[in-house]
């Protein structure tokens, strides 16, 4: 099933500029700032934007103090957008246009971060959390191959081995953990998360553009060298491997557990 237009609800993204720093909201409140696919939409536009009015640096949060987000809206799981993209694709589709902005992106970590939502933060050049939140890496509760694009970014950050631990186990991390692991750079505590971030925001913010700009250019041409790329065997492979889980009854067991809030009974098929 295609979602429509017809299904948009209020704007899941709210801007709001302070100074040369941006922050971008994700607010969907009744469902923990869930990320739907209009979510996502929502803020890839938000992040050309940024890229094109020459916003000197980006933070994203969630809305209130409870969540940074819950992750992909499990209501969603089995629909496609209107673009076609399955969750996951439209997961991978927004993390590539939020890498490719050109100023620094701040994750600011007001609440836990589960899913698809972490790897959104770990897509951001920096992370600060509120000390004591959670970060998870859920897919194999719900039965989902994750995308290889997102699975290296977990490696990139926080190495092989652990990266396994994070997916293999979907356990969450708390913030504290995450920093030692170097998924986060700054922990704070909860009275002064937010101007902390805010206040490392704007510390980049006031440094010559151009030169942030352009260093962080090299960085990302940098990262890029040191993969060989994917074969076109390799990539076929990873999509059939994908689109398996994607089709399996353990995915829909993986979505009725979810809503039922119980454990999974998953059977490999």
């Amino acid at each position: 099933m295609v979602l429509s237009r017809a299904m948009t609800r209020p704007p899941r993204i709210r801007v709001e500029d302070r100074g040369l720093t941006r922050v971008l909201v994700i607010e969907n409140p009744s469902k923990r700032n869930a990320l739907d696919f209009q979510a996502l939409e929502e803020l890839e536009g938000a992040c050309a934007r940024a890229g094109a009015e020459g916003v000197r640096c980006l933070v994203l949060r969630g809305a209130g103090d409870e969540a940074f987000s819950s992750g992909f809206d499990i209501a969603e799981m089995g629909l496609t957008s209107r673009r076609g993209d399955r969750p996951d694709e439209a997961v991978e589709r927004t993390a590539d246009v939020l890498a490719q902005v050109p100023c620094p992106t701040v994750a600011f970590l007001n609440g836990f971060a589960f899913g698809g939502a972490c790897e959104i933060a770990a897509t951001c050049d920096l992370r600060v959390a509120r000390a004591g939140v959670k970060l998870a890496m859920t897919p194999a509760k719900l039965g989902v191959v994750y995308p290889e694009g997102g699975l290296r970014r977990f490696a990139d950050l926080v190495g092989s081995a652990r990266a396994r631990e994070l997916f293999f186990t979907g356990r969450p991390i708390d913030a504290e953990t995450a920093h030692a692991w170097g998924l986060v750079n700054r922990v704070a505590p909860a009275a002064s998360a937010e101007a902390d971030a805010l206040a490392l925001a704007t510390e980049i913010a006031e440094n010559a553009p151009l030169a942030v700009r352009g260093m962080k250019r090299i960085l990302r041409l940098l990262e890029a060298t040191h993969e060989r790329g994917l074969s076109d065997a390799e990539r076929d492979e990873i999509a059939a491997l994908r689109r398996r889980a994607f089709e399996s009854e353990d995915l829909k067991e993986g979505r009725r557990a979810w809503e039922e809030r119980r454990k999974p009974r998953f059977e490999g098929k």
